[in-house]
């Protein structure tokens, strides 16, 4: 039975918008959808309340999956193992009934297309991954892709120490502005507004480039772009500054041009920016122009949930469901990497774990290396694949107010919020573990989801949030052995952290399904003093980082910002203005280091490399000088620095850190150390069994260090 509920202020808007647009539909055609406010302020409230809530509460729950259609499948096995999986790609079909309160959170809803029956149509490619039923243990894990890729364990191997488990595994298409390509998982969304009525906006993108180059995609490399309209490819404005505190620079609109092309079976643009001088490297070029067509881009979100819901509850579309032959699924556990974990909070924070019926849609949300952050995920010209950095982009809508999980007040603006306030509200609080690395703090403002916005105080976690943080680590898991600089100044940090998160993705399982606990939260505390400010009146912080000879050192982290985007922002998700600039700055803070420049242990999770190491593990990575803004963070890298071999070079070097020599007293010695390390994480429940093998073929690969 469909539950009756208040609707909030923001429900009440998109039901006035949906209902509005009903009356219109067969209106003379110069009645334009932008006068619909100015109309409604004629019409009398009262009637509007009184038509919504009627179309509210006389529909059912229509919003659903209509069909399943599947490309292909093959059968995963592998001859070590007696169990197998299907692997199932096809397109899912949806429609949203623009009128129910609970979807009143996706942007633009109101505006967008609708069938003879008033619903809102869109399709998603997805991914399925089944185990075979002697294995199959009624868990969902739905894995958010990132950028439309990404690989499960049984896709991995099936010798991956979760093949043997038995989830079953889901991923579908959330992102509307990636191009299609071989593999790629994509969401297909309508066009906002109409023919009739074109929905316009100002846009901006940021090109930035690390070689020489005559030209540039807007929207990066397999990405898309949003239609200038005639006007907005007239009067585009392009400017170049070095820094993003710099000035900016304007470039004559006789130096650039933009070249618009269709991409295949896609709605939004591929949008070439050529320049006559050329881009010169780590500059930031920003270009703005009026763009036309944006797209429903929060139906991403909504499909994750109708979907998942489907599959737990069943209902409308379960015969569509039933020629996929999945197992009967008891739990749900979402998991997700970088943009795929600011998604995640997203999908929180907007409401969406509660389905159309008010049920929980996953028992556990697990972000990965998400940062501070959300993204432009559900607003109108929405471009979900921008992320916020110190160098690039610090002034897009992603990283926004709250930050944390329970409720905190913002500085500038006095409100009061978290990122489960609305899950709270509709009692669908999943179980969260919030995993990231040491690197999220410098480069994506990591402790502001377990600190206040000032950075003064730590932040009380909620009892159903679990906070790790993956000590001498960068942002994405290496594979252990190290390697010469490319794109920075320091070679890359290779620490494979990866182990410990899926690991701790089955802790979760074990959590939500057992009501098993899960290891005790590890992250730096301002209390304890392993969280620190990164500088001190300019100069680095000797708590932070000792300074070694030879090596530069960072002169800032990323701090997000305060931004005006205009009048709309707040309550529509529209922006009106594009700032260029605030000194409203939200207060990140970075882990303590020891003496040696290495993570702590006992507020950081160290991978045995890191807790027995040969080397500093940087948090962070500079700029390589050939790629222009050596001053910057190097986007989402770490570092590594050697250990001298032995005292007398150490000297030698000015390195006032251990020598190996003085660590171990051979590579016997050190493999002991790294191998009772290995098992001190199995103890703690922070790394599964299987995954030992692998750490210690690290080890054993670094005999040469001792020759």
């Amino acid at each position: 039975m469909r539950k009756t509920r208040l609707l909030t202020n923001g429900q009440l808007r998109v039901a006035e918008l949906a209902v509005f647009k009903i009356l219109l539909k067969n209106a003379h055609p110069n009645i334009r959808i932008r006068r619909a406010d100015q109309i409604m302020l004629k019409i009398k409230p009262h009637f509007l309340l009184l038509v919504a809530i009627y179309a509210v509460l006389s529909s059912a729950a229509v919003a659903k999956v209509t069909r399943i259609e599947v490309v292909n499948e093959e059968t995963l096995s592998h001859s070590a193992v007696d169990f197998s999986y299907r692997a199932i790609r096809g397109v899912v079909y949806f429609t949203l009934d623009p009128v129910d309160p609970s979807n009143a959170a996706i942007t633009d809803i109101a505006y967008a297309p609708t069938n003879e029956r008033g619903l809102v149509e869109y399709s998603a490619d997805f991914k399925l991954i089944v185990p075979s039923d002697s294995i199959a243990n009624g868990g969902l894990m739905y894995m958010v892709n990132n950028r439309g890729r990404g690989s499960t364990p049984p896709e991995d191997s099936l010798l991956h120490p979760l093949s043997e488990r038995g989830f079953t595994y889901l991923l579908t298409g959330w992102i509307n502005e990636i191009e299609e390509r071989p593999g790629r998982l994509r969401l297909h969304a309508p066009i906002v507004g109409s023919a009739q009525e074109i929905i316009t906006g100002d846009v901006r993108y940021e090109v930035i480039v690390s070689r020489p180059a005559l030209e540039s995609a807007i929207g990066g490399g397999g990405h898309l772009a949003y239609e200038p309209t005639a006007a907005g490819l007239e009067n585009a404005t392009l400017s170049e500054r070095l820094y993003p505190t710099d000035p900016r620079v304007p470039i004559e609109r006789s130096q650039f041009s933009l070249n618009v092309a269709d991409s295949q079976n896609s709605n939004q643009k591929n949008i070439t920016l050529n320049l006559e001088s050329g881009f010169k490297p780590g500059y930031i070029y920003e270009l703005i122009y009026e763009a036309m067509n944006p797209v429903l881009a929060g139906a991403g979100m909504s499909g994750i949930r109708d979907l998942v819901s489907l599959i737990r509850y069943g209902g409308e579309g379960s015969k569509e469901l039933e020629k996929l032959g999945l197992p009967a699924i008891e739990h749900g556990v979402a998991y997700g990497f970088s943009q795929s974990g600011r998604l995640l909070r997203q999908f929180m924070y907007d409401g969406f774990n509660a389905d159309l019926e008010q049920r929980q849609v996953f028992d556990g949300v697990v972000p990965f290396i998400a940062g501070g952050g959300y993204g432009m995920f559900n607003n109108r010209f929405a471009m979900p694949t921008r992320t916020n950095g110190q160098h690039s982009n610090y002034l897009y809508p992603n990283d926004l107010f709250p930050f944390t999980y329970g409720n905190s007040t913002d500085p500038f603006t006095g409100n009061t919020d978290g990122v489960l306030k609305k899950a709270r509200e509709t009692n669908t609080v999943p179980k969260v573990m919030h995993i990231q690395t040491s690197n999220e703090y410098w480069g994506r403002a990591g402790s502001l989801p377990h600190t206040n916005p000032e950075g003064t105080a730590d932040a009380p976690l909620p009892e159903e949030v679990r906070f790790y943080t993956i000590g001498g680590s960068q942002h994405g898991s290496g594979n252990g052995i190290p390697s010469a600089a490319s794109i920075s100044q320091l070679p890359r940090n290779p620490t494979m952290w990866n182990p410990i998160g899926m690991s701790l993705i089955v802790s979760m399982y074990a959590w939500v399904s057992e009501d098993i606990e899960p290891p005790a939260s590890r992250y730096p505390r301002i209390e304890d003093s392993s969280l620190v400010t990164s500088h001190v009146d300019g100069r680095i912080n000797s708590a932070a980082w000792n300074r070694l000879n030879s090596v530069i050192h960072p002169t800032a982290i990323y701090q997000p910002t305060h931004n005006n985007y205009g009048s709309r922002w707040e309550e529509e998700r529209i922006i009106d203005e594009h700032p260029i600039s605030s000194d409203n700055y939200y207060n990140s803070l970075i882990p303590a280091v020891d003496s040696d420049n290495n993570d702590l242990s006992h507020s950081t999770i160290l991978p045995p490399t890191a807790e027995v190491p040969l080397a500093t593990f940087t948090s962070w990575n500079l700029r390589a000088i050939e790629t222009g803004a050596e001053k910057s963070l190097a986007r989402l890298s770490g570092g590594y620095i050697p250990y001298a071999r032995d005292a007398v070079t150490a000297l030698a070097n000015r390195d006032q850190r251990s020598s190996i020599e003085g660590l171990y007293r051979s590579f016997d010695d050190y493999l002991k150390k790294y191998e009772e390390a290995t098992d001190l994480l199995i103890d703690s429940g922070y790394l599964l069994p299987g995954f030992k093998a692998v750490y210690m073929d690290i080890a054993n690969r670094m005999e040469s260090v001792f020759d």
